[in-house]
């Protein structure tokens, strides 16, 4: 994920998944989002569906999770168990909250955060990221045409920050670093570091007209969604967002348009065939362990049925 900031976009040297024919990723509109379609399907059972969004979603994802954990054995497990729990909780997605896509992001990122904190990483071998290659406005018109206008709108957004604030934001959301991790890549003060951070975020939520920004709960909501925090602070926040729709609303909020910025990573291939076998596999094991207990219901119940039968006409026949 090293390398993110500084590959040119669209020549990566490896074929690139087919596009979407009728719309970007992220989101083609208000009215129709062709992602959050797959997702209903999905909830309600239906396999090709899900296979189908895998098929337009599993590179970029992978990308996105190798860029934090930093390996791609690593990047297929959290791919893999992402899209796992996408396919058991796809009727949790709702559409009113953002588009499919900054929903399918947030799964993956919050799995690879996770296994981030588990993994003793060694750093040496990642080369840095090129925080003033981070925003590309190349001249290919077909890949900007592939991106939502809100894609652009949020990367112009990051654009127009200074670069220590710009590079400290584009660290923490695509690798997943902690402000000590920022502090020691950037050879900074702690202090230092920690407000980069949430003096970029600050402008971002100005310039993307977030009105509620000046609430501290919104700044809190940014640095969480954006990934700066980690252990008890990050447990303590997913508490209060359960418990209160106005922290809830301002995370649902920056993670949708951080999300967006994922559409700018350039492709990494088509989803991995491999990743999708074992996905396969782990669904049909979920069926039968799933089938065999109703089974064995079926049959008790039909043979609790039967002997009830059998007494009642002993019964019967001994009162004769």
């Amino acid at each position: 994920m090293g390398d993110i900031l500084s590959l040119p976009f669209g020549t990566t040297g490896v074929r690139s998944p087919p596009p979407l024919p009728y719309a970007p990723l992220a989101s083609a509109g208000p009215s129709f989002d062709p992602l959050a379609m797959l997702l209903a399907e999905t909830a309600a059972g239906h396999e090709r569906a899900f296979a189908r969004l895998y098929e337009l979603t599993g590179g970029r994802l992978i990308s996105i999770a190798r860029g934090i954990v930093g390996r791609t054995d690593l990047a297929e497990e959290v791919l893999q168990e992402s899209l796992l729990r996408i396919w058991r909780s796809a009727h949790q997605y709702d559409p009113a909250k953002g588009p499919a896509y900054a929903w399918l992001v947030t799964v993956v990122r919050n799995r690879a955060l996770s296994a981030k904190v588990k993994l003793q990483r060694l750093e040496h071998g990642r080369d840095e990221l090129d925080a003033e290659k981070l925003v590309f406005d190349g001249p290919d018109p077909a890949a900007q045409a592939m991106r939502s206008e809100e894609a652009r709108r949020v990367n112009s957004c990051l654009a127009n920050l200074p670069l220590n604030h710009r590079k400290s934001v584009a660290l923490v959301y695509f690798e997943g670093l902690t402000h000590q991790e920022l502090a020691q890549r950037l050879d900074v003060r702690l202090g230092t570091a920690k407000s980069w951070v949430r003096r970029g975020l600050t402008q971002m939520g100005q310039c993307l007209g977030n009105q509620a920004d000046a609430d501290w709960r919104a700044s809190v909501a940014a640095e969480y969604a954006v990934g700066a925090l980690q252990g008890t602070a990050r447990r303590g926040f997913e508490r209060r967002r359960e418990r209160d729709a106005r922290f809830c609303r301002a995370a649902d909020l920056w993670e949708r348009q951080l999300a967006m910025l994922t559409e700018f990573l350039p492709d990494s291939g088509p989803a991995p065939a491999h990743v999708w076998t074992r996905i396969e596999q782990r669904i049909a094991r979920d069926r039968i362990a799933f089938s065999r207990p109703l089974f064995w219901q079926m049959a008790t119940g039909a043979l609790t049925a039967v002997i009830l039968a059998l007494i009642a006409v002993v019964l019967a026949e001994g009162e004769r």
